[in-house]
């Protein structure tokens, strides 16, 4: 699909290349590079915070399964009533007197201070946090994606910005070419060799410069505003706009995108997250403690308030789970084989965009030494009607015409370099190596 820059605004997206020093106030510099506003862009975009906001949610997540390893302490109560208590009835033979067994009673109370220490979890923690900094890692990529993607915007203004400081520059010197050619026809309206529509047609055409200059800088005053919008910065408009000459050393294709990095850790997520099911099957040990007092406490026949404890080890098996974590493991390997798929499908469109950055710049390239021909020759055309003009052989008109025809060629060379640009810097971003 080919880029049109008809006249201003908008622009297929490009990538940029190098520029001076770093940038960290526009408003002290007298050129811009496209480099400076790129790290502008991602440094004061509010969606760059989000990096540090993950790290930080990240450090809270491992600290709490760290606190997996400290003892669990609960405090707990209990009052009851019963409808019954256990009884011991023993009947002796006479003449022995009957055994006098304490009666318990029906309402129990207990509290207790119970402890459990985890002394193996069967890697459980340990699987959690590196899936955890997994996470991280997808999260924070996934982001700096998303800001690398900024750069289109960028790039659209930044990039209208230069064209309409082109057009600018051209209609300022056409300008001054049709004053001082009326300047000539009102010479020559003096001395009656030239007629008065002659210069009417030429005031004319200036005051339609004036116009389309008046629309210009009100067209890049918007534009700069914008870009300090994007940039977080005020953006002088007599800041001028350095317009990159990138170099591609190597056009041998190779898939650099972070999105394809995104791919790659989201499969190795899965895989981590695999090899967590079989945690699992495996065994977990505790160690516990119970201390409290309680009526009955331990000894289930007193009817007093007792203190007590208990301390032991606690086993915890799974033996049979009907094949579920077998299930598990395939539904993780099905996702990674759908990851695979979308991420060979993003390979071969980036490589189609790639293909198609080539042939525009091999075709730019050719369209601009045809260029320089046309203006050779529009400009010979232009310099033959001032002649013509002025010896009263042709129109005003015509003489406008002319010029305007030169402009345009003109006008085209620019685009056709600022193309060439977009073109070499769409290429290097679709792959990634900027």
């Amino acid at each position: 699909m080919k880029r049109t820059l008809p006249f201003f605004f908008l622009f297929t997206p490009v990538w940029l290349i190098f520029l001076s020093s770093g940038l960290p106030s526009a408003h002290a510099q007298d050129t811009l590079t496209l480099e400076a506003c790129y790290r502008l862009a991602e440094q004061t975009f509010p969606l760059a915070n989000q990096i540090d906001l993950l790290a930080g949610s990240h450090d809270l997540k491992v600290k709490n399964l760290n606190k997996n390893w400290l003892p669990a302490v609960n405090l707990n109560g209990q009052v009851s009533y019963q409808s019954d208590v256990t009884k011991v009835e023993i009947s002796l033979p006479p003449p022995l007197p009957a055994l006098d067994m304490p009666e318990l009673s029906k309402d129990w109370y207990k509290a207790t201070l119970d402890v459990s220490q985890a002394l193996w979890d069967g890697n459980v923690t340990s699987y959690q946090k590196k899936l955890e900094e997994m996470n991280l890692q997808v999260d924070q990529t996934n982001v700096r994606a998303e800001l690398y993607q900024l750069k289109e915007q960028v790039n659209r203004f930044y990039f209208s910005i230069i064209l309409l400081n082109q057009n600018e520059e051209l209609l300022l010197i056409t300008k001054k070419q049709l004053e001082e050619k009326l300047n000539e026809v009102k010479a020559g309206i003096e001395f009656g060799a030239v007629l008065q529509s002659a210069a009417d047609a030429l005031e004319a055409e200036l005051y339609g410069l004036d116009q389309r200059l008046t629309g210009t800088r009100a067209d890049r005053r918007g534009l700069f505003r914008m870009l300090s919008e994007l940039l977080s910065t005020e953006i002088p408009e007599t800041t001028q706009l350095v317009l990159p000459d990138p170099v591609i050393s190597d056009y041998t294709y190779q898939n650099n995108r972070l999105e394809n990095t995104v791919f790659d850790l989201q499969k190795d997520k899965l895989g981590l997250m695999q090899r967590m099911v079989t945690t699992k099957w495996n065994p977990k040990f505790y160690a516990f403690g119970q201390a409290g007092i309680g009526r009955p406490a331990l000894n289930m026949l007193s009817n007093s308030f007792d203190p007590f404890y208990i301390v032991g080890l606690k086993l915890n098996w799974p033996l049979l789970n009907w094949n579920a974590n077998k299930n598990e493991k395939k539904i993780l390997g099905i996702q990674s084989d759908i990851l695979g798929t979308q991420q060979a499908a993003f390979d071969k469109n980036l490589k189609i965009q790639s293909e198609k950055e080539l042939t525009e710049i091999l075709k730019t390239l050719d369209v601009i030494k045809k260029d320089h021909e046309i203006i050779a020759l529009r400009e010979k055309i232009s310099q033959s009607a001032s002649a013509q003009l002025t010896n009263g052989v042709i129109t005003s008109s015509d003489y406008v015409t002319r010029l305007t025809e030169e402009r345009q060629a003109r006008l085209s060379y620019e685009i056709h370099k600022i193309e060439l640009v977009q073109s070499k810097l769409a290429y290097l971003f679709s792959q990634g190596k900027l």
